[in-house]
C-alpha cells in the first residue's frame, strides 16, 4: 500500500470540518448517525461511559465489528487504538478505517511514547489539553486534532477549558 501525503490525510480532516462523528457500536447505529447526517463514525465496542463504569482494560474494537460497520455505511469511519500501540493501528490500517484515533479514552499501552504516525498510510486524530500537546501529536504525525473533554461523562467544561487553552496559545505565538 502506498502511504498517503500529508496533504491528502489534512485534506480528510478539513472535509469532516464542522459537523458531527457519532459513536457507535452496532452497524444499526452507524446506518441511524449516516440517515441523521453525520459527517463520519466512531465505531466502538463500549462508548466512553461504559467504559468509565465498568472500568477494565479498554482496548481497540473487535476487528469484526469494525468491518460490519464500515460495511454499513458510505461515510467515513473512525476506530481508536491506544496510546502507544503500534499493533492496534497496524490492525486499524490493515481494516482500511479512513481514520485512526490515538486515544486517552482506552487504556494506553505506553504513556510517554505515542505512535510514530508518520508511518502510517491512514491519518490520525489525537487529543489535546493545550497547544504545546497539540504540537506535540502533530510533530509524531498526526494530522487532526481535538480537545480532549473528559469522555463519558456528558460534561463538556473540560472540552471548553482544553479548547480555550489551545486558543490562548495560539494568540500568544501571534504576539510574540
Amino acid at each position: 500500500m502506498e502511504r498517503s501525503t500529508w496533504a491528502t490525510k489534512v485534506g480528510l480532516a478539513r472535509m469532516l470540518a464542522g459537523g458531527v462523528i457519532m459513536d457507535v457500536v452496532t452497524a444499526d447505529q452507524a446506518r441511524l448517525a449516516e440517515e441523521a447526517g453525520a459527517v463520519a463514525v466512531m465505531a466502538l465496542e463500549r462508548v466512553p461511559s461504559d467504559i468509565r463504569k465498568f472500568g477494565g482494560v479498554a482496548r481497540m474494537s473487535d476487528p469484526k465489528l469494525i468491518a460490519e460497520i464500515k460495511d454499513a455505511v458510505s461515510i467515513p469511519v473512525m476506530a481508536k487504538c491506544r496510546i502507544g500501540h503500534f499493533a492496534e493501528a497496524q490492525i486499524l490500517e490493515a481494516l482500511e478505517v479512513d481514520y485512526i484515533d490515538e486515544s486517552e479514552v482506552l487504556t494506553p499501552a505506553d504513556e510517554e511514547h505515542h505512535i510514530d504516525k508518520h508511518a502510517f498510510k491512514i491519518p490520525f486524530v489525537c487529543g489535546c489539553r493545550d497547544l504545546g500537546e497539540a504540537l506535540r501529536r502533530i510533530g509524531e504525525g498526526a494530522a487532526m486534532i481535538r480537545t480532549k473533554g473528559e469522555a463519558g461523562t456528558g460534561d463538556i467544561v473540560e472540552a471548553v477549558r482544553h479548547m480555550r487553552a489551545v486558543q490562548k496559545g495560539i494568540r500568544q505565538l501571534q504576539h510574540m
